[in-house]
């Protein structure tokens, strides 16, 4: 093993070698699509003008995605236009974006009210589909048959995402320039540039010929583009010892530690499917087409990876169990089972490197040959076919997210799993597409929902066209599905001073406050570092309350404090002050004497040096006000 192992690599691998030049691109091609594409969406622009609702905007989203994604299928893979399997491949596009985009049309129409995340969820499983496939459709054009080399799947999957990078660099760059342009004439007074190249008529078709342009650019540039791979590969490998490092030592940790803490975040499935992804990034980096030789890197090395892909299952099934927690306690919604399904994905890819990483130990340990982690080819190729699949099936009547998400949130509600409020009752009928009404009304027959408040407030929503219109009398709403602590509870939590225990009022008004203010929820959390100090510090003959977070290194405090009464018999309720923020420091034992002295209850304030100043004032009607005025520090 050579001390330069670590190096980055110097040459093509060997996919690239044995590749056909490329086939030349159509310049004329590609502007007249963009330009077209252009057209169609500004025709479509002043079609919708006027449009409103959630039906019609899903109408526009499903228009702008048939107008651009099955071209730009097309425009990323052709190299004659007079290609009959070229245009299949985009009538293929056409049909899955019908077929996707259809379906959220069609529940926007019978749905009680729109959701942006339901678009949102469509763009972003309908551009994901685009990309997976896109390298497919292109092997198969090069080599005529789908029997698809791996290497040319990894070749093509890593040149369209740089491809589509540079064509977004060049229309940025091109209207950078037209701006520029534009603000040239207008130092002079000439303003009409910048009139035109705001209109949409010039707008639409001017980006649609500069993405042309970039395409067609960033695909006939294939020397700089493998370049750039080049450089992203090898970042990736000097980067995979450090994260494979991060992954063997923090499941070290869990066997210390528990999961007890990790379920306390309340975004462990997030964080830890991110940090998933990107170890998977990385070994693909260093995997590249499968002919990487046995041992690229030191044999230490060579372990502590190994370690990492075999740790994986384990973060994989800790995601997985943290959206189970969660689907558990509060049942399905959308989010849930878009998240169940990207854990279960990520763990059977998890599962696939581990097992490729033990068949390449005991092919190591046989003497065999074989290539670095032979098995990762089979795993890609296998799940990405999966991930196909698993997005075509949650935008489409198979595994409807609204459809399932209804049905759970109906067994938890009518089996008294959750407590009936009418924000929950709110949601079953406006969060879940056109099945929410019909789930409200089999609420209304089931046993738990015959108390007669509970039946009115269902009568109420189910009579409301949108959610602003179900405003029930004297309702208390949860907003937060999250469980209210206690006013016991939060005692135990909060450290306070000794003699600063505040009214029982305090606390109620403090429980009521974590329902909507960040600073009060964090402080009641069961990992919470927070101290209560009391004091008297603007001499009413009240008491003041500190709410300090000492869980930053820049602690934070919360001033409240009892408003004026008007009967000397009543308190006057407590009123939010505003934020105290301490100054960050960087020296560890100025953060622990800070901390400790706020624990103590070791506070005072100063006086400032400059008082307010206030000027009277009257308007027309020649009514006085005073306006104050405040000294700023110098900056």
């Amino acid at each position: 093993m050579h001390a330069d192992s670590l190096s980055p690599p110097a040459f093509p691998s060997s996919s690239e070698q044995a590749a056909a030049p490329p086939a030349p691109v159509s310049r004329q091609g590609l502007l007249a699509m963009g330009l077209l594409q252009g057209l169609a969406l500004y025709v479509l622009m002043e079609w919708m003008k006027g449009s409103d609702g959630a039906a019609d905007r899903s109408w526009l989203v499903l228009w702008t995605l048939l107008i651009v994604l099955p071209a730009l299928f097309m425009g990323m893979a052709v190299s004659r236009w007079r290609q009959a399997a070229l245009w299949a491949g985009g009538a293929v596009m056409a049909a899955v974006v019908l077929a996707m985009g259809g379906w959220a049309v069609w529940r926007s129409l019978h749905s009680e009210a729109g959701h942006e995340g339901t678009l949102l969820r469509l763009v972003g499983a309908i551009a994901l589909w685009w990309f997976v496939a896109l390298a497919w459709f292109q092997a198969r054009l090069e080599q005529g048959s789908w029997r698809i080399a791996y290497g040319r799947l990894f070749v093509h999957a890593w040149n369209n995402a740089l491809v589509l990078a540079l064509a977004s660099l060049c229309v940025q760059l091109i209207w950078g320039v037209l701006w520029l342009w534009a603000g040239l004439f207008a130092l002079v007074g000439v303003k009409w540039f910048a009139t035109l190249f705001s209109q949409m008529w010039f707008v639409l078709p001017a980006t649609g010929l500069a993405a042309g342009l970039g395409l067609w650019m960033a695909r006939t540039q294939e020397r700089p583009i493998q370049m750039a791979r080049q450089v992203l590969l090898a970042l990736g490998r000097l980067l995979l010892p450090l994260m494979a490092w991060v992954l063997v030592l923090f499941v070290a940790m869990l066997v210390f530690t528990g999961v007890e803490k990790l379920w306390a975040t309340r975004f462990a499935a997030a964080l830890l499917m991110c940090v998933l992804l990107a170890h998977l990034w990385l070994v693909n980096a260093v995997y590249q087409d499968g002919a990487v030789p046995q041992g690229p890197y030191p044999r230490w090395v060579l372990h502590l990876v190994h370690a990492s892909l075999l740790a994986m299952p384990v973060l994989a099934t800790l995601a997985s169990v943290a959206v189970g927690l969660r689907v558990a306690q509060y049942g399905w919604t959308a989010e849930r089972l878009w998240a169940a399904a990207g854990s279960g994905l990520l763990w059977l890819y998890a599962a696939g490197y581990a097992w490729a990483a033990i068949g390449n130990s005991r092919a190591s340990g046989a003497g065999q040959g074989r290539p670095w982690l032979s098995g990762v080819s089979g795993v890609n190729r296998g799940m990405s076919l999966l991930v196909l699949a698993v997005l075509l099936a949650l935008q489409t009547p198979l595994l409807d997210p609204d459809r399932l998400s209804a049905r759970s949130q109906l067994a938890q509600l009518a089996s008294g799993a959750q407590t009936i409020t009418p924000a929950r009752l709110k949601a079953l009928k406006f969060d879940h597409g056109p099945y929410g009404a019909a789930a409200l009304s089999e609420l209304a027959e089931s046993p738990t929902a015959q108390q007669a408040q509970v039946k009115a407030w269902i009568e109420k929503i189910a009579g409301s066209a949108t959610r602003a219109d179900a405003v029930l009398e004297r309702e208390d709403e949860d907003e937060d599905e999250d469980e209210v602590v206690d006013v016991p509870t939060a005692q135990t939590r909060i450290r306070t001073v000794a003699g600063d225990v505040p009214a029982a009022d305090w606390w109620l008004w403090l429980q009521a406050q974590t329902r909507s203010q960040y600073w009060a929820s964090s402080c009641v959390a069961e990992d919470a570092q927070c101290v209560l100090v009391g004091g008297d510090w603007d001499k009413d003959g009240q008491t003041d309350y500190l709410l300090c977070n000492l869980g930053s290194s820049s602690p934070r405090c919360q001033l409240t404090a009892r408003e004026a009464s008007t009967r000397a018999d009543v308190p006057g309720a407590w009123r939010d002050e505003g934020r105290v923020q301490w100054p960050y420091m960087d020296d560890a034992h100025q953060r622990s004497s800070l901390s400790q002295a706020l624990r103590s209850g070791q506070v005072q304030t100063l006086p400032p040096r400059w008082p307010q100043w206030q000027v009277q004032v009257q308007d027309a009607e020649q009514n006085v006000t005073p306006a104050v005025g405040q000294q700023e520090a110098m900056r």
